[in-house]
């Protein structure tokens, strides 16, 4: 098995440096043919993209790392699209800089994806997932409940889809990849959807779901101001509305369906 772990960064100066230094100590106990974090940083305006080149100057181990650094925040779903364009390895883990998760999540999802295709989050069955102030926890169920509504005959049977942790196989990125078209945090219900799509035309792709504990001292951490915040609210229910028109579109190529969005 080989890894790949992609890190969307924005104005993480103040904890990035620890979360790359967990993020190490955990992986290189993992045995693998190869390890690869790809750290993207989305126009951050502070000092993150510093603290990024001091960590990887000063570090001499096994882990591979590739850094994607631009100008202008281009938002998470941006940044991971970019990273997914350095991925060179078999499984490959996308999830949030601040590790909002206690990181037994990559274990047990790693476990999880000899047997599935995708494994995604799942925070409606613990009550420790949600240990989040009352706006970030009316923001995620209030999501939650849109998608199903406007989404409910392709997602059926899934009740979260939008928790910043994926562990997925590069077959399957690699065919729903070039259909990404979020460039904000809905870019992990489009990474489900296409999946479910990719089932209802003929694949068979397994779906697994983890159940975490939520990090209580790095979720508390938050990059985006409340304008900011308020903006990408915004434009996550605009992509909603365009990935709904548009989701009857689709084309056959090489004897595979894409979904067109």
């Amino acid at each position: 098995m080989s890894l790949s772990i992609i890190l969307p960064i924005y104005n993480a100066q103040e904890f990035i440096l620890d979360s790359l230094r967990k993020l190490v100590e955990l992986l290189e106990k993992i045995q693998t043919d190869e390890i690869q974090i790809i750290l993207v940083n989305d126009g951050s305006i502070d000092n993150t993209l510093e603290k990024i080149n001091e960590f990887i100057n000063s570090y001499s181990g096994v882990i591979k790392f590739d850094l994607v650094s631009y100008e202008k925040n281009r938002n998470i779903g941006f940044a991971i699209k970019k990273g997914i364009e350095k991925v060179r390895n078999e499984i490959v883990i996308i999830m949030d800089c601040d590790l909002p998760f206690k990181l037994d999540i990559i274990n047990e999802s790693l476990r999880l994806i000899d047997s599935c295709d995708l494994v995604s989050v799942d925070r409606t069955k613990r009550r420790e997932s949600y240990n989040v102030g009352i706006f970030r926890f009316l923001l995620h169920r209030g999501l939650i409940f849109i998608i199903k509504v406007m989404f409910g005959k392709y997602i059926k049977g899934i009740d979260d889809f939008v928790a910043g942790f994926k562990v997925i196989k590069r077959d399957l990125l690699d065919r729903i990849r070039f259909n990404l078209r979020s460039d904000t945090s809905l870019v992990h219900f489009e990474i489900i959807l296409l999946t479910q799509l990719l089932n209802l035309k003929g694949a068979n792709y397994k779906i697994c779901f983890v159940y975490p504990f939520l990090n209580t001292d790095t979720n508390k951490l938050s990059t985006y101001s409340l304008p900011k915040i308020l903006k990408t609210v915004i434009k996550i229910l605009l992509e909603l509305v365009m990935m709904r028109i548009e989701l009857s579109k689709s084309i056959r190529f090489l004897n595979v369906y894409y979904i067109v969005f």
